[in-house]
């Protein structure tokens, strides 16, 4: 039987949202990518947050900053999970759109963040970079 390992490739979708994420690549910095609508981002190393939480792991990126309003931020929660060698092992989870107030003159009052959370389904795999 193959050995069961960590997958280090990630490809979801949903509600118009598709999201591509590997903990690491050729030059060894993980990559991550987001498409909304003609939206197309890519993101590399420190540019990416990545969370260990006790219900998986939260993968965030900036998606937008309007200096004095807000700042977007995208996340996606991966759970644990293991695959045997280079299958692919079907899963759902969560996308979490958050917006955070923003002023110069620091928070304002009120609700700082709003969320909007989207379904999403996709892949995970072992992949060799």
């Amino acid at each position: 039987m193959a050995p069961q390992t960590t997958p280090n490739l990630f490809n979801l979708a949903g509600e118009g949202i598709t999201v591509s994420y590997s903990t690491t690549s050729i030059d060894g910095k993980p990559r991550f990518s987001f498409k909304k609508g003609r939206q197309a981002l890519s993101f590399a190393g420190s540019e990416i947050t990545s969370v260990a939480a006790g219900i998986g792991t939260l993968v965030s990126v900036v998606i937008a900053q309007v200096p004095d309003k807000s700042t977007t931020t995208f996340s996606v929660l991966l759970p644990a999970i293991k695959v045997t060698g280079s299958k692919k092992q079907a899963f759902r989870t969560i996308g979490i759109t958050a917006v955070t107030a923003t002023t110069i003159a620091g928070p304002p009052p009120g609700v700082q963040q709003t969320y909007k959370v989207t379904p999403l389904r996709g892949s995970a795999q072992s992949v060799q970079f």
